[in-house]
């Protein structure tokens, strides 16, 4: 029995540890900085998708763009500084969405 409520315990502590909630937002909801940024430095480029991060309370921006079939997923701070860009596949963007 105490084996097993330490189990649970300890499945239950790094859930709440490695939580993180990824919301989908629309472009529009983007901060104007960001939106710049994009049309200035990913230009004939499409926003996919759009996905606000919560990871224990630090916020940042995952946000899917696409131009023929080159795909890059960018990273915003909540303070609309860019932090980074990835190459992907469609596929990347696509997940486990909370609203």
């Amino acid at each position: 029995m105490k084996k097993t409520l330490l189990i649970f315990g300890l499945i239950l502590f790094s859930l709440i540890i490695f939580a993180q909630t990824k919301t989908e937002l629309q472009p529009a909801e983007l901060q104007k900085p960001i939106l710049e940024y994009i049309s200035k430095n990913f230009q004939g480029y499409t926003i996919d998708k759009v996905f606000k991060v919560d990871a224990k309370g630090v916020i940042t921006y995952d946000i899917c763009v696409n131009k023929d079939k080159t795909h890059e997923k960018l990273f915003f701070d909540k303070d609309a500084k860019f932090l980074r860009k990835e190459s992907c596949s469609l596929e990347c963007c696509q997940g486990t969405i909370k609203k």
